[in-house]
């Protein structure tokens, strides 16, 4: 049984007579004076991560109650309130920046009382005196406690201001222009607003451009000027300015403090990056090579099996022939230097009836067609890259029917499939080969962009992320196949290849043959003629516990998705690669998809009310 609380001037007494005491109270709390507090520093509401540390909760988190201990006094909040104490609330605040849930009361109590005089044992002590000795001990010691986290608490708030204050003052430097030690091709951006930097540093590059010329000539006297208009030379300015202009100004402000005072260690170059297009130089260099060549002995086509298409050339002779090749690299190594300047074409004297251009124009790349996989689901990497190995090095003869699921195989282990999701029904299940229809789409847009004729092409129930809707040709082993014919009568030699760039797989079909007898190319276009909305969610029971367990929980498996009615048109073009026909090839639809919602089954037991006597 516990004892009776003392009255006020019997604690008086006690405290006169025992080492000093102070009361139990929640843990103390610092808040800071700040209108706008850094993401490391707390508001005044809540507990430092460092108080959560030292007490292994919040500060405002509820204290479970504590049985008290056999023989102690019952704590301090557990005690009557007595006409003479302040209650909690009625306690004066705290201004910021002092330790709050501290009263006058117990800042008094806090202060060392003179000790009593030791006195002598009369002889041995009694039971209860031992018990009254034990508590003086375990009061003195709790006092000294207090005090050590209370000097603890303070000296931490005047490091968290002394933070605060450098943080302000270094990310004041920044105020609406850059921070010291960032350059822009050798500029440096510091004091400068975003668009001082952007005319600076434009100013630099539109010099470089304007200045920067290559003149081609040949020995007899003609001259081909190819200027930074000409390639359509770009420096892109602004990407590396927006990045730039991140450092300090995007983010907490603590994040940002440590990104400038990084600065101060170590610089950050950037270079504008230089794009140009070529395609002006290779007409130009094309147009001189037909000028200066000469035919002479005519080239011949040799089969090599180390090659692809399998065939090598040898050149004509005699005669006089410009070689392209490497002057296009020499041109191109000037251009990445923007080094200005006069390239003489010397060409080769040759004789020839027959050049090497001609034979190696009777094969030429029809067409190619590249798709990308997502990083979502990496199992079906494997799945993608034996796919399209089974097709690489392939001839097709002129009337030939090839079937994919012939050429692709059975998807089974033993084939070097493996499991991956794929589309059922609607729905993405597991099965082996998933992802094989990537390889089957994309070779769809390579055939369909070379020309050749499509027998049989069935689209997916859902829209593919790797393929523009209604370009795309699902397959299965034992219903659904995707086959063309090779129609232009000449052999037709089809390239595979699979590559990753970056962390991201992609997947290539390139397509040789003859040329169409028109220069015509083709491609697909598609427009999507109306939206299907998503329906209502569907609500499933897992019985299997797989995503939730009890009734009252639900867990979305599927965001579902939208339908789409989907007009695709084939495309002619000519050899200037103008359009000349637009008509339309086929329609798809593609059902919208319903959001699936699992729902537990297992009822939650209701926990028996908890009472404290």
């Amino acid at each position: 049984m516990s004892e009776e609380r003392p009255t006020h001037r019997r604690r008086k007494q006690a405290l006169e007579q025992s080492a000093p005491q102070i009361e139990e109270r929640e843990p103390l709390r610092i808040v800071a004076a700040q209108e706008e507090q850094p993401d490391w520093m707390v508001s005044a509401n809540a507990v430092s991560g460092a108080a959560s540390r030292r007490t292994g909760r919040a500060a405002d988190a509820p204290r479970p109650a504590a049985a008290p201990r056999q023989g102690a006094a019952p704590r301090q909040e557990d005690r009557p309130r007595q006409g003479d104490r302040l209650r909690q609330e009625d306690r004066p605040r705290q201004s910021a920046g002092t330790i709050s849930g501290m009263t006058a009361v117990a800042q008094d109590r806090a202060k060392p009382l003179p000790r009593a005089k030791a006195k002598k044992p009369a002889g041995k002590l009694s039971k209860k005196g031992r018990e009254r000795r034990n508590r003086r001990i375990r009061r003195a010691a709790g006092g000294a406690l207090a005090l050590s986290l209370m000097a603890a608490l303070i000296v931490g708030a005047v490091i968290g201001g002394g933070r605060l204050i450098a943080i302000k003052r270094t990310l004041d430097k920044g105020d609406g222009v850059f921070y010291p030690n960032i350059f822009v091709n050798g500029i440096p951006l510091e004091g400068r607003t975003l668009d001082e930097a952007a005319s600076v540093v434009t100013q630099q590059v539109v010099s470089l451009i304007s200045s920067w010329k290559i003149t081609l000539k040949t020995q007899d006297g003609q001259s081909w000027d190819i200027t930074g208009d000409d390639i359509n030379m770009q420096y892109d300015v602004a990407d590396q300015l927006d990045q730039l202009w991140a450092i300090g100004h995007a983010g907490a402000s603590s994040a940002r403090y440590e990104q400038v005072k990084a600065l101060e260690k170590e610089p950050v170059m950037r270079y504008t990056t230089l794009s140009y297009d070529l395609t002006r130089v290779t007409q130009i260099l094309t147009t001189i090579k037909e000028e200066v060549d000469t035919p002479a002995v005519n080239a011949t086509r040799v089969n090599d099996d180390t090659k692809w298409p399998p065939f090598s050339y040898t050149d004509d002779v005699p005669g006089q022939e410009l070689d392209i090749t490497g002057m296009n690299e020499h041109i191109c190594a000037m251009i990445d230097r923007l080094e200005s300047g006069v390239v003489e074409l010397t060409p080769t004297p040759v004789q020839a009836a027959v050049t090497r251009d001609y034979l190696e124009g009777q094969i030429v790349q029809l067409s190619s067609y590249d798709t990308t996989a997502g990083l979502t689901h990496p199992e079906r990497f494997n799945n993608i890259e034996v796919g399209t190995k089974k097709f690489d090095h392939l001839t097709i003869k002129p009337g030939e029917t090839v079937s994919f699921n012939k050429v692709a195989g059975k998807r089974t282990y033993a084939n070097g499939y493996t499991d991956a999701l794929e589309i059922v029904y609607n729905e993405y299940v597991t099965g082996i080969g998933g992802g094989i229809c990537q390889v089957s789409s994309t070779l769809y847009n390579a055939v369909v962009n070379a020309g050749l004729e499509v027998v049989t092409r069935t689209q997916h129930s859902l829209a593919s992320s790797y393929v523009p809707r209604g370009l795309d040709a699902t397959v299965s082993d034992d219903r659904l196949d995707f086959v063309f014919r090779n129609n232009t009568g000449a052999d037709i030699y089809i390239e595979a290849q699979y590559y990753k760039q970056g962390n991201y797989p992609h997947c290539r079909f390139i397509i040789y043959g003859r040329p169409d007898p028109n220069g015509y190319s083709y491609k697909l276009e598609s427009q999507v003629v109306q939206e299907l909305p998503i329906p209502e969610p569907v609500y499933r029971q897992d019985t299997d516990a797989t995503y939730v367990v009890y009734d009252d929980e639900e867990y979305q498996s599927s965001k579902g998705e939208m339908g789409y009615v989907v007009d695709v048109y084939l495309v002619t073009m000519d050899k200037s690669g103008l359009q000349i026909d637009r008509k339309l090839d086929h329609t798809d639809t593609y059902k919208a998809t319903a959001p699936i919602i699992y729902v537990g089954v297992t009822p939650r037991e209701t926990p028996a009310p908890y009472s404290i006597d």
